[in-house]
């Protein structure tokens, strides 16, 4: 794969493979990277490795904010002479991205600044469920080599572009920035919730311009993106996945109240003519905001406890966390709260505490949440419509065709809230598990995200 930059790229089994011309050059290296070849390896590279197709080989890999941040800074705009440049680096370009304006500080990519500090904030709070970054190794623009017995990718020429991600790249960079400045000035390492070490996944393709340009039209106008439901199921039977899709995959499949009768796997959103009862994305992302420290050697035990956990709440609201059938489960949707994707945020968030806080009389603070609580001198069942404190913590709003459940995040936290109102647990970790926090992201589920 080359031009008349005279840029090359090697897929090769060992170092000693490496081409003479590059053993001299210090190049961006990623470890831990999985090759994919699209079609038939003969047709793609050819003798001592070289790769002579463009857009046929991509890559999947992590990266830390840290790294991210030393060879992206997301202001930078592309210019044909960094095709030579030996300092790698990964830029916008606008003929790809959405063009530039110009601005009293300069030339500026168009940016929505609305998008990037929602972001920010899900960073910050631990709540970023951020699908892969994206890169592409412009093919004729960069030189690169693959050595498949460590898994390394080597960046020895030229820059990457972003033919979508860009917000994310600027969400990210920021905080880390935030971050990098926090420890300089505090000497702490410690900056609220943020996880300056979370790897981000990562995939890089190899594109031509004219592939990049096509890539940058079917992800940001075509909308072909799977629900985050089917990537979160899809990569829970990886090799290695992430515990919190594992573990969400594992307590479904352990569970007789969920499985694929009550868990919605193909779609972010529940038909209204379908008996579910929750998205497998809501299931990881709730998990996910309970459980942000969950390392594996807690990982029997959180899986054991969730399984219990559900049982239970079953046991306490069997009409409604339940298997019903479709006509039930409409009938629980217009009453109740019981089983919106809101709640189980909050059911799940409330369990963490309670595993902490009550770890051996947890079910019967359950109970609760089957006993009827006054409102305007009556008694009402408190997970009812009609209860007024759903209207008061933000989970019920007004709407076009009358009231509406709300499932964003100040609705969430608000449902959370007085869920633990509720069992009676404190709503914030104790000293010791804020301490423990090495969080994983969490963010509402969605489909695409028009992040370009």
């Amino acid at each position: 794969m080359s031009s008349d930059t005279g840029t090359t790229c090697y897929v090769i089994e060992t170092e000693e493979k490496v081409p003479l011309h590059l053993r001299d050059r210090a190049p961006f290296t990623l470890p831990n990277t999985e090759i994919l070849i699209r079609n038939a390896e003969n047709d793609v590279i050819g003798e001592g490795g070289y790769v002579r197709m463009a857009g046929a080989i991509e890559f999947q890999t992590q990266i830390t904010p840290g790294r991210l941040s030393d060879v992206c800074d997301p202001d930078e705009i592309y210019k044909p002479e960094m095709r030579l440049t030996h300092r790698f680096r990964c830029v916008y370009d606008p003929e790809i991205q959405r063009g530039v304006k110009e601005t009293p500080g300069g030339t500026k990519e168009f940016l929505r600044p609305s998008q990037i500090e929602a972001m920010t904030q899900d960073i910050m709070e631990n709540r970023f469920e951020c699908p892969q970054l994206m890169w592409n190794l412009r093919a004729g623009d960069t030189t690169w080599v693959f050595l498949r017995d460590t898994k390394q990718l080597r960046i020895y020429e030229g820059v990457s572009t972003r033919p979508d991600t860009n917000h994310r790249h600027h969400a990210i960079i920021e905080i880390q920035r935030k971050y990098l400045m926090w420890v300089r000035d505090t000497g702490s390492t410690k900056m609220g919730e943020y996880n300056p070490h979370r790897g981000y996944g990562l995939v890089i393709y190899t594109d031509d311009f004219q592939g990049e340009a096509h890539r940058f039209y079917v992800y940001n106008f075509m909308g072909w993106r799977v629900p985050t439901s089917t990537a979160h199921f899809i990569e829970s039977k990886t090799h290695a996945p992430q515990l919190h899709t594992k573990l969400a995959r594992e307590v479904m499949e352990s569970s007789g109240l969920l499985g694929i009768r009550n868990v919605e796997l193909l779609s972010n959103q529940l038909s209204s003519n379908s008996a579910k009862m929750i998205t497998f994305g809501t299931l990881v992302d709730a998990i996910k905001g309970a459980f942000p420290a969950l390392m594996e050697d807690k990982y029997e035990e959180t899986k054991e406890f969730l399984v219990r956990f559900f049982e239970e709440l079953n046991r306490v609201r069997p009409a409604e966390i339940a298997l019903i059938s479709t006509a039930q489960r409409q009938k629980v949707r217009t009453t109740t709260v019981a089983d919106q994707a809101v709640v189980w945020h909050a059911y799940i968030r409330a369990g963490a505490r309670l595993k902490e806080t009550k770890p051996t009389d947890w079910q019967a603070a359950l109970e609760n949440l089957a006993r009827p609580v006054q409102s305007g001198g009556a008694l009402i069942d408190v997970l009812s419509r009609q209860n007024p404190a759903w209207s008061a913590k933000g989970v019920i709003a007004p709407g076009k065709k009358g009231p509406r459940v709300v499932n964003n995040r100040q609705a969430r936290d608000g449902a959370y809230e007085y869920i633990c109102e509720v069992v009676g647990v404190p709503k914030t970790r104790t000293a010791a598990a804020t301490e423990a926090v090495y969080a994983q992201p969490v963010q509402e589920e969605v489909g695409a995200d028009g992040d370009d």
